[in-house]
């Protein structure tokens, strides 16, 4: 997957899955914010990681 294609998707995926957060939270399901943000980071650093991978092979 080209970086290009893999920044697209990942911003996607965050969006939607904040979306979903959200209309769960107005439906009335209690949202624990602080476990949410530490998942958030963990996904940060994942897609971080995995796109300098990606670099990485894209320029070595």
């Amino acid at each position: 997957m080209d970086p290009f294609t893999f920044a697209i998707v990942s911003t996607g995926a965050f969006g939607g899955g904040l979306i979903l957060i959200s209309a769960l939270e107005r439906a009335g399901v209690q949202i624990n914010e602080d476990f949410l943000k530490i998942v958030m980071e963990g996904v940060k650093v994942g897609v971080l990681l995995k796109f300098m991978l990606l670099l990485s092979q894209l320029f070595l």
